[in-house]
């Protein structure tokens, strides 16, 4: 996306975003406001009411639970109930300091990084409690005003690695050397839980990867927009603790057996395109997430245990608001790449054919079903957006990202073909 593209997108949703006093100094290096985390006013596609929900989880307070319990199961301040319980505080002046378990105060030299710097040694951190230490600490910091988005050093040159730091184990293979569950060496309930603390390791590294990667744009993108990408790493990092502590009481750890790289892929095949991140990220990757969760559900409780299966359906329904999120952007950016002056149907048409062109051209098994319509839907991703028949023309988009790294557009693709074939063989 090139700097004539960059102004639009600047022009075009600065003016949707004028209440928080965050819009208005957003190529600074000052800290977020408190009040624009607990009332975001940069919000989506002006023409195009955004998911009911989404605002409810922008304002959400901080979540400091790492543990799952059976009793506060359906208590969750989440995005369907967005109410306040134990281990949840205000965004607010009222809020209480999470212990992290590391001093965050003035003398801690992370007290200096700005919010993309911390998500540059997330994403370089290995260990996976560690980097879900991190992510909560960044976000909290982040909440309370205590650090800035990015600095003005970090934003001229937004170096990110070009894959994160992973343990030892689990070794990563080709999808289609992953064991299927009838064949998988833990058991089909460890193997569904290990799938998703996989999947919940690496979608932690894409939030703060996207934060950090297009911290560049930070001023063309608005502040909420990186604000909403570390709410969905804080929130993936409490989804993988609650994995890690299931398999635990499996008798089984993360590690024990093969994993595959493809989701990481997909963030290297849209590193240079923040619209193409968007579509595969959180309206494509996630929403695969959507389409799986209650199926997974179904097996757990079909393998009578009944504890795994409602730690998959929170996971799945806080999923909803992660792909509102991407849904969200993805329509704000077409919007401002599209012309001037379209009606509300055409700009959701534009969108949508731009979503299918996209993944057509990345992901295209992530076109086949099944599809769980009523949760993408709620996310606000509409059928047409997944539909074979095109019926508007797609925003022009830089060809440079496919031109470029043909194998690893070429790699994903292949990739992902094996992955949508596994979940539809699974039973």
């Amino acid at each position: 996306m090139r700097v004539a593209r960059v102004a639009r997108i600047a022009t075009r949703t600065n003016r949707d975003a004028r209440a928080s006093s965050s819009s208005s100094s957003s190529s600074s290096s000052s800290s977020t406001p408190r009040a624009a985390q607990r009332r975001p006013s940069d919000r989506g596609s002006a023409h195009r009411a955004p998911w009911s929900g989404l605002e409810r989880w922008r304002a959400l307070g901080l979540d400091h639970r790492r543990r799952w319990s059976d009793e506060g199961e359906g208590k969750s301040g989440g995005v369907n109930n967005a109410v306040e319980c134990d281990g949840v505080d205000a965004v607010g002046e009222g809020a209480s300091r999470v212990d992290t378990g590391k001093d965050a105060s003035s003398s801690s030299p992370l007290a200096s990084w700005c919010l993309a710097r911390r998500a540059r040694d997330i994403v370089n951190t290995s260990d996976p409690r560690e980097k879900a230490r991190k992510t909560h600490e960044a976000y909290v910091a982040l909440v309370r005003g205590e650090i800035p988005i990015a600095s003005e050093a970090f934003a001229a040159s937004p170096e990110m690695p070009k894959k994160p730091a992973r343990p030892s184990a689990p070794k990563l293979v080709p999808p289609k050397e992953v064991p299927s569950p009838k064949n998988s060496p833990l058991g089909p309930i460890a193997h569904v839980m290990h799938n998703v603390a996989h999947i919940e390791l690496n979608a932690i590294d894409l939030a703060w990867d996207t934060v950090g990667r297009f911290a560049s744009l930070r001023g063309a993108l608005p502040d909420q927009f990186y604000v909403d990408f570390a709410h969905v790493a804080d929130d993936e990092s409490r989804h993988l603790l609650w994995c890690l502590q299931r398999l635990e009481e499996l008798g089984v750890s993360y590690g024990d057996m093969v994993a595959h790289d493809v989701l990481w892929e997909g963030a290297e095949a849209t590193s240079d395109d923040p619209l193409a991140r968007l579509a595969v990220v959180p309206c494509m990757q996630e929403a695969r997430g959507l389409d799986a969760g209650p199926r997974l559900v179904e097996r757990l409780i079909g393998h009578g245990d009944v504890r795994s299966a409602a730690i998959i359906r929170r996971i799945s329904d806080e999923e909803v608001g992660h792909v509102a999120v991407g849904a969200t952007w993805f329509r704000t950016v077409c919007d401002a790449l599209s012309d001037a002056g379209a009606d509300d149907a055409s700009k959701e048409a534009v969108a949508s054919a731009t979503f299918r062109s996209y993944i057509t051209k990345l992901a295209p098994d992530a076109l086949r079903g099944p599809f769980n319509v009523d949760d993408r839907a709620r996310a606000g991703i509409d059928p047409t957006w997944y539909a074979d028949a095109d019926t508007a023309a797609a925003v022009s988009v830089e060809k440079k990202l496919y031109a470029a790294d043909i194998e690893t557009v070429r790699r994903l693709r292949e990739r992902l073909g094996h992955v949508v074939a596994l979940e539809q063989s699974a039973p």
